[in-house]
């Protein structure tokens, strides 16, 4: 009668009957956490775009994620800095501008009721 081998407690059994046990890999990835400002840069694009700065915004965050996919990270890191700056560079003159519509809009429809009653 014939022994079969068997493998040794965490090991496995090849063919030509050696047992090989498994070695722990380490692999060190670098850095992978790009912030691309996607969302932000799409809301700018659609809603808030003074002087094409959404258009801007939204260019380097594309070009962020193909950068990042590409396994280039310090031009995604760059490309999502500068959508980020644009992105906020877009809200702030954008509400700005909102902010001064308003007060003329108000103004000018005070004067038009005010020289309505004075008639």
């Amino acid at each position: 009668m014939a022994m079969q081998n068997y493998p040794a407690p965490g090991g496995i059994l090849m063919q030509d009957n050696r047992v090989y046990t498994a070695q722990p890999v380490i692999v060190s990835m670098p850095d992978q956490n790009v912030n691309d400002d996607i969302i932000f840069s799409t809301f700018n694009l659609h809603f808030c775009n003074p002087c094409c700065l959404g258009f801007g915004a939204f260019y380097n965050s594309i070009k962020a994620r193909d950068s990042r996919l590409l396994g280039d990270f310090p031009m995604a890191r760059s490309y999502g800095a500068r959508a980020r700056r644009i992105n906020i560079a877009a809200i702030v003159i954008g509400s700005i501008s909102i902010l001064i519509f308003i007060i003329v809009l108000v103004k000018s429809m005070s004067r038009l009721t005010s020289s309505y009653y004075h008639l």
